[in-house]
């Protein structure tokens, strides 16, 4: 099974219901809304997207939950933010 892993620790801030997440070294910018934020927060590598899909499930919609969690992640990936180990 391979576990979402930040590619690096960002400097974040909020700007109002934004996140922005700085990388030290090349001052490259991300903008990512809450829900994201509270994803890529915890990609550390050892948390599985069970998991993650676990903090947000209510109520039995565990399917669409691990479904949009799964797009954050690709949408993550994508940006160079998180790899797979």
């Amino acid at each position: 099974m391979k576990y979402p892993k930040k590619t690096k620790e960002m400097n974040w801030s909020k700007l109002g219901k934004t996140y922005i997440l700085v990388d030290p070294d090349t001052k490259k910018s991300y903008d990512i809304d809450p829900i994201t934020f509270i994803v890529w927060i915890q990609c550390d590598g050892k948390t599985s997207v069970e998991q993650i899909t676990d903090v947000f499930s209510v109520d039995g919609n565990r399917d669409i939950v691990k479904a949009a969690i799964m797009g954050i992640l690709d949408k993550l990936a994508k940006s160079g933010l998180i790899e797979w180990v």
